[in-house]
């Protein structure tokens, strides 16, 4: 495949991601980067600085750098504020589409949607058809993101998929995630670590995983279609703080900080990612050992 690649959020903690697995694999693409800020943006053929929330802008650069594939990562999440978050994963997305309606070719979109759209009552494995919305004010915004997209892409004439992922982790993942913050308190070899409730389980997903995904759908998905990029089993927060201790050699009190507990928070969630694997042949190849030793290492 050859052609010209634009991804989204490129500076953030994904789209770095997305650009080396893309350099290491030989992809024959042109890679423009596309944020609000770019100054941190490494390995591409091109930046630009852009608010997607503005078309006209969208618009002028897909005049001078028009698109075959678009990977759509940006966006926001906790702690940014609601009306922040609705600017930018809905009103980037429109703003991101209305910009690309007026180019002459035909070209797909991967948005990158979240787990959090999914019902908090949605029984696990979630499936792709299981009931959506109303698990958070985030993942609100992220379920009018996809389903934006999907409403759009016949008026704007453009291909569009939706990848569906859990919670992601890896290298350079940030302290105010689950994983984030337990590598954090492990590294400053902390006599205790602090948690919320240690038995929740969540569906932890590589990010070198998931950016593989998302450049198979990009090739080999169904317009239209929603797919999750899921680990498939539930780990529990003391699952993680096992392997962290047996893999660092620290072994810290466990604290559990109320202010961490989310009230109501579902026991297990965690996905099936069977429509994925049966369209791209994809298959999760980093164990989260793995991950989480990687993130020791390299932060």
């Amino acid at each position: 495949m050859t052609g010209v690649l634009w991804i989204t959020g490129v500076s953030g903690f994904t789209g770095r991601h997305l650009v080396q697995f893309l350099r290491q694999s030989g992809a024959s693409v042109r890679i423009i980067g596309v944020d609000i800020d770019v100054s941190a943006a490494a390995d591409l053929d091109a930046a630009h600085a852009i608010d997607l929330t503005n078309a006209e802008a969208v618009a002028a650069l897909a005049r001078r750098e028009p698109p075959d594939w678009v990977i759509h990562l940006a966006g926001l999440m906790p702690p940014a504020a609601e009306s922040e978050m609705w600017r930018a994963n809905v009103g980037g997305t429109v703003g991101l589409l209305l910009g690309l309606r007026e180019g002459s070719r035909r070209l797909r979109i991967v948005s990158i949607g979240s787990a959090a759209e999914y019902a908090r009552c949605a029984p696990s494995p979630l499936t792709e058809t299981a009931p959506c919305g109303g698990a958070s004010l985030y993942g609100n915004t992220k379920l009018v993101q996809s389903l934006t997209c999907l409403w759009l892409a016949a008026e704007c004439r453009v291909d569009v998929l939706i990848a569906r992922t859990f919670n992601l982790i890896g290298p350079g993942l940030p302290r105010r995630l689950i994983a984030g913050s337990l590598v954090h308190q492990f590294l400053a070899a902390a006599e205790e670590v602090h948690v919320g409730n240690v038995h929740t389980a969540r569906d932890f997903i590589d990010v070198r995983d998931a950016v593989h995904a998302y450049w198979l759908l990009v090739q080999q998905g169904e317009s239209g279609g929603i797919y999750n990029v899921s680990s498939d089993h539930p780990v529990s927060v003391q699952e993680m703080l096992d392997i962290l201790s047996r893999v660092s050699g620290h072994s810290p009190r466990i604290r559990i900080d109320p202010s961490r507990v989310r009230a109501n928070d579902p026991a297990s969630v965690y996905g099936d990612s069977t429509r994925l694997r049966e369209a791209t042949r994809w298959v999760p190849t980093i164990s989260l050992e793995q991950s989480l030793r990687d993130m020791l290492a390299q932060a």
